[in-house]
């Protein structure tokens, strides 16, 4: 096409570090939206609604006319106080929940170094750097470790027994009694399901990027081949032969002399 421009050669492994670049960069915007998102709700009666978050909980009543959200943030101490959310009172529930928060900040935070390693990958592929790329697929590797316990260590707490249910709990506790440890919490929620597709996107990003190491180590540029020099045949070399040359002076004839007439009156004879 007129007027394009040859941006020359491409290497083959590029594409599959910015591939995974990619994929791994929606599981880092996937964690971040997790971090701010219900992970569990609970819908004990038609009159009681809770949500549950890494850092606050939430309760509110969808018959009400004015249907006000009240949120409080979480409490983690262990004591006999009812309102003590998300882990009741209950120091299992509590070592649970709290990996689940570092593995899920640690796990974002891990993601987006690892794209930044990636694009760096991408931007020094001609250079071959081995060493770069094969530290690229362990920070690939490990942040998808690291997000996949995220939502492992959520799924066991929200299957540990210890969720009580009480008549507009957590904020009304002079109704009924609590109950600790009844059932476990479940009713998983948009965080939860936010974390484990970003998994799945970061094991993608693993298996992508571990393919890019592959084609760096085994893929070579080829050499263009050179044109062979053209033989002419070979002139023999005769000895040089020195003739002297046609216009060299030869010796001249003598002439014969002429009387010389000074005086036309005198005749003189040499």
């Amino acid at each position: 096409m007129a007027g394009s421009k040859d941006k020359g050669p491409v290497h083959p492994a590029k594409k599959f570090f910015l591939v995974a670049a990619v994929l791994l960069l929606v599981a880092f915007a996937l964690s971040v939206a997790a971090i701010f998102t219900p992970w569990s709700m609970k819908f004990p009666s038609i009159t009681a609604r809770y949500s549950y978050g890494l850092w606050y909980n939430c309760y509110w009543d969808p018959t009400s006319t004015t249907n006000l959200r009240q949120c409080q943030g979480n409490v983690y101490e262990v004591g006999s106080g009812t309102s003590f959310i998300p882990v009741f009172s209950d120091t299992t529930a509590r070592g649970y929940f709290h990996a689940t928060q570092a593995f899920a900040c640690a796990g974002a935070g891990w993601s987006f170094f690892s794209v930044l390693v990636l694009l760096m990958c991408a931007s020094k592929i001609w250079s071959r750097p081995m060493g770069l790329a094969a530290y690229a697929v362990c920070m690939v590797f490990f942040a998808w470790a690291i997000i996949m316990m995220a939502w492992i260590m959520y799924l066991v707490y929200a299957e540990y027994p210890v969720w009580g249910q009480l008549p507009g709990f957590p904020w009304n506790t002079s109704v009924g009694t609590f109950t600790n440890g009844s059932s476990p919490l479940r009713g998983y929620s948009w965080g939860f399901i936010l974390t484990v597709v970003a998994a799945f996107f970061a094991l993608l990003s693993t298996v992508v990027t571990c393919a890019g190491l592959n084609k760096l180590r085994t893929w070579y540029p080829v050499q263009e081949p050179i044109a062979p020099v053209p033989e002419y045949p070979v002139v023999p070399q005769y000895p040089m032969v020195h003739e002297p040359a046609y216009y060299a002076e030869t010796p001249q004839p003598l002439m014969p002399t002429y009387p010389t007439f000074d005086n036309p009156m005198s005749t003189y004879y040499y």
